[in-house]
């Protein structure tokens, strides 16, 4: 499963970025990373699972996937993560694109879910190997 393994790489590339800009009090940057940490590690997840996008990894295409197939019906996923994307895309969002300061709270919260989901994606494939 090359492509997510990549995918994994990048996920924990994004992560170390967003932790690093966390700990130096770059929450704008932080929910950047944040973000894409969480879509990559979806996207393994999603390569991992069998299912392919038809060209590139839409943001909705993944966020419906990975929250509709592998949480909500296949059970994979814990509950949690159902909506970690949607959620780090409006964080996301208001970083890039509106005047709005990011808060040290949200995305700590975001870094922690994301860092298990990263953990959670790491050792199932490790384990099916």
């Amino acid at each position: 499963m090359a492509d997510a393994d990549a995918f994994l790489a990048k996920a924990e590339e994004s992560l170390a970025s967003a932790e690093d800009d966390f700990a130096n009090e770059r929450f704008n940057s932080c929910a950047r990373g944040g973000y894409y940490a969480a879509f990559q590690a979806a996207v393994a997840a999603l390569v991992f699972a069998g299912i392919r996008s038809r060209g590139r990894w839409e943001h909705d295409f993944v966020h419906s996937q990975f929250a509709g197939i592998l949480v909500y019906r296949r059970k994979l996923y814990r509950v949690a993560f159902r909506s970690l994307l949607q959620q780090a895309f409006g964080i996301r969002a208001n970083a890039d694109y509106t005047e709005k300061q990011v808060h040290r709270q949200d995305v700590g919260r975001l870094l922690t879910l994301t860092r298990n989901l990263v953990q959670q994606m790491t050792e199932r494939m490790n384990g099916n190997r």
